[in-house]
């Protein structure tokens, strides 16, 4: 299982500036700074190695993020396994569900909340599969935890008139009062109104660090993935239409009068952040290729062609009606 925060810190670190990093050559005969000089340049190396495959990932189809995730970390393990295991944690893939065999309900499942094989159930708190020794939240934590699950489930019943949500936390283990998480929704809406699959992920990875003074830090990158696709004509031709955006934001020293007013605070931040996001796909997505469409081929087209042979049509039949 990873560290403490790194996922967090992992993509944190991809979405800011990367700066090119210099490495002094080694005096001779000094061990110490060449290893230490060899451990810089493996680091760089492997930046840039996470680097590229995400900007690789974000021109792939975001339909066939687990495919193409797949091949990558077969080319991979092999060779650099550490490489991969970061690859794993930084690319967002579509959510899954999975069924808690106690109480008969779904919930949805990443590698947040997973550990070994199993998934932890944020219905009771156990993994499936069975794993004893999975990590599990403290007890207040857990209560938290509860409560951010009941708070995102209505949050999703009133915004997306339905769908799945599920929230997990866990501890900080130098600050017992800070700690991270993630929101996971999805909305299923295939077979509705002719398309075949239409699915939205949204994916809220957040970190909450107390400032000790009756304040906290929040820092949050959030994920969406949009995937529509349906078939046209008798020929069942495909349209694949699909979006990946991945947003980060802050907010120091925001105010809380309690530890449960944390789930409140982040939940502010993270309906902000899908309304902007959201906006940015209607314009980005399906805005720039209603446009682009139209420079290939104007749909209006047709229509000032048929009117005008119309308007002559009714001209000739007038003329000769006066004769």
């Amino acid at each position: 299982r990873a560290p403490f925060m790194m996922v967090l810190h992992t993509k944190k670190h991809l979405l800011s500036t990367l700066s090119h990093v210099h490495i002094n050559q080694p005096p001779p005969f000094n061990t110490h700074t060449h290893t230490l000089t060899h451990f810089q340049h493996q680091n760089t190396m492997s930046t840039q190695k996470i680097k590229a495959a995400s900007d690789l990932f974000r021109r792939l189809p975001p339909s066939q993020l687990d495919v193409n995730l797949n091949f990558a970390l077969q080319l991979l393990s092999p060779r650099d396994p550490d490489t991969a295991d970061e690859l794993l944690e930084t690319i967002d893939c579509p959510l899954k569900k999975r069924v808690c065999p106690e109480t008969q309900k779904e919930f949805l499942i990443s590698d947040n909340n997973r550990d070994g094989d199993s998934y932890r159930s944020p219905h009771t708190n156990n993994y499936v599969p069975v794993f004893a020794d999975g990590v599990r939240p403290s007890g207040r934590l857990r209560e938290l935890e509860v409560l951010a699950n009941k708070l995102f489930a209505d949050y999703t019943q009133q915004y997306y008139e339905g769908g799945l949500s599920s929230a997990y936390l866990w501890d900080d283990e130098e600050d017992e009062n800070s700690f991270a998480g993630c929101v996971l929704i999805q909305k299923d809406a295939s077979g509705v109104q002719g398309y075949e699959k239409g699915v939205w992920d949204s994916i809220h990875v957040f970190e909450v660090t107390d400032n000790a003074n009756g304040t906290a830090n929040y820092h949050l990158i959030s994920t969406i993935i949009l995937t529509i696709g349906m078939k046209q004509g008798k020929a069942n031709s495909k349209l694949d239409l699909s979006g990946y955006m991945q947003r980060e934001t802050e907010q120091d020293n925001v105010k809380f009068s309690d530890f449960q007013r944390h789930v409140i605070n982040v939940g502010n931040m993270i309906q902000k952040q899908e309304n902007a996001m959201t906006e940015q796909l209607q314009s980005v997505y399906f805005d720039k290729a209603r446009e682009i469409t139209r420079t290939l081929r104007d749909p209006r087209a047709g229509t000032k062609d048929l009117s005008k042979s119309l308007a002559e049509e009714m001209r000739a039949a007038l003329a000769n009606k006066r004769r």
